[in-house]
């Protein structure tokens, strides 16, 4: 099995997502739900029901205190930062915008959260476009967009 070690000079980057960090829209979707969650990871599944057995409890991941915190900031993202774009009056969205370059394309945009804020019956997402540049940008209305639909069909209990 090949190992590659992360070299010194890459941390830096690393740490704020940039490098060579390679994340699935299902698993940063996952990390929106371990915080919407007070830091319990919900175990993920494509299909619920019962055709899919994958019923384990949540597993504690973070303390809910810093999970809690870590919601707060992503609350501002979408009040007063980057992902203002989802900022909708009805429905209080949680997010982290995201930018992922790459060497010779246009950069791939993310956008990841939960909604409601502050409510219950959260629904947490991953929007990522390919080559779309800005997460803020590009992803944002996208999801905002995708909440709409869910309140709309039913899904998004607990906005308002």
């Amino acid at each position: 099995m090949l190992e590659r070690r992360l070299r010194q000079d890459e941390s830096a980057q690393t740490s704020y997502g940039q490098g060579q960090v390679v994340a699935t829209p299902f698993q940063m979707a996952r990390v929106a739900a371990t915080i919407a969650h007070d830091g319990s990871v919900p175990m993920g599944r494509w299909i619920t029901g019962d055709v899919n057995p994958r019923q384990d409890q949540p597993q504690t991941l973070l303390d809910p205190k810093l999970s809690a915190q870590i919601g707060e900031d992503m609350r501002g993202v979408v009040t007063s930062g980057t992902g203002r774009a989802a900022n909708l009056p009805d429905i209080p969205i949680a997010d982290k915008t995201g930018t992922a370059e790459l060497e010779h394309a246009p950069s791939h945009a993310w956008f990841i959260g939960f909604a409601p804020y502050g409510g219950i019956h959260k629904l947490a997402f991953s929007v990522l476009i390919e080559n779309g540049q800005y997460g803020g940008t590009a992803a944002a209305p996208l999801a905002a967009d995708v909440m709409k639909a869910a309140k709309t069909l039913g899904y998004l209990q607990g906005a308002l």
